[in-house]
């Protein structure tokens, strides 16, 4: 700004409020947007299963998007499901409280047509105390991810080029998900109704399940957001042994969100 203003003053007192406001009209449309959320669930639900012992879960990120299509930002949600797993002679990690996320992608329409593409990366990070007696049981994982979406209608696959997933074992875990996202006018309210695959690439099949949701929730213009919805997997029960994360139980869940 302080450019335009010395302009300005050369040309004279007459241009100084056309550079100001032209300046103020640049800053307001500026490329660079930056978002942050809070939130509290009942139960922190990822695919269908529950990272928190079907306890509340808080929630928050930050979100950074270039008016080019790129993005970044990172996300954190507190977990118990790696402390509550029992993997070999112990516990998965001797402690672990925390999920951290951290991705990066891009964004466009394809041409005019109202199709959205979506590509990036995903790390999703366990700080905590691995049980060394447990083997090398690491729930670190990377995973790639590809989608389409039009009005509201979206899908998107993920693949993991890493060794595990989650702590499973084989690399090439994969999941792909299908979403329907309806408004209802200009009311705020919106319902969800998603169906997703988990596989575990060349790791053991018989942890291989499908999830669905079915939710509603309402929006307001502040940035606050209430929903809840139900879930439920078709995993087997007698196969997962690590625990009540995969137990492929049903659940209700509500959440509360804000965005700043």
């Amino acid at each position: 700004m302080r450019n335009s203003l010395l302009l300005a003053a050369i040309v004279g007192t007459f241009a100084a409020p056309a550079a100001v406001m032209a300046e103020e009209a640049a800053e307001a449309t500026s490329p660079h947007t930056i978002t942050y959320n809070i939130g509290l669930t009942s139960n922190y639900i990822f695919r269908g299963t529950s990272q928190s012992g079907d306890r509340p879960a808080i929630q928050g990120g930050v979100d950074y998007s270039h008016a080019s299509g790129f993005y970044a930002g990172t996300w954190g949600s507190s977990i118990s499901w790696l402390a509550d797993t029992e993997v070999g002679d112990g516990r998965a990690y001797n402690s672990s409280s925390m999920e951290w996320d951290i991705y990066a992608g891009y964004t466009s329409e394809i041409g005019e047509t109202g199709i959205t593409y979506d590509v990036g990366v995903n790390q999703y990070i366990y700080p905590g105390r691995r049980n060394s007696v447990s083997g090398t049981y690491n729930a670190d994982t990377t995973e790639i991810y590809g989608g389409l979406s039009y009005k509201w209608i979206s899908g998107k696959y993920y693949w993991s080029p890493s060794k595990s997933a989650f702590g499973f074992q084989g690399r090439g875990a994969s999941y792909i998900d299908l979403t329907l996202e309806i408004p209802f006018g200009e009311s705020g309210y919106s319902a969800i109704a998603h169906v997703g695959r988990q596989e575990f690439g060349n790791g053991p099949n018989e942890f291989d399940y499908t999830d669905w949701k079915l939710g509603l929730s309402k929006a307001w213009d502040n940035g606050i957001v209430v929903g809840g919805y139900y879930t439920d997997t078709d995993a087997d029960r007698g196969a997962f042994t690590y625990g009540p994360v995969f137990s492929g139980k049903e659940n209700w869940t509500f959440f509360v969100q804000k965005t700043f």
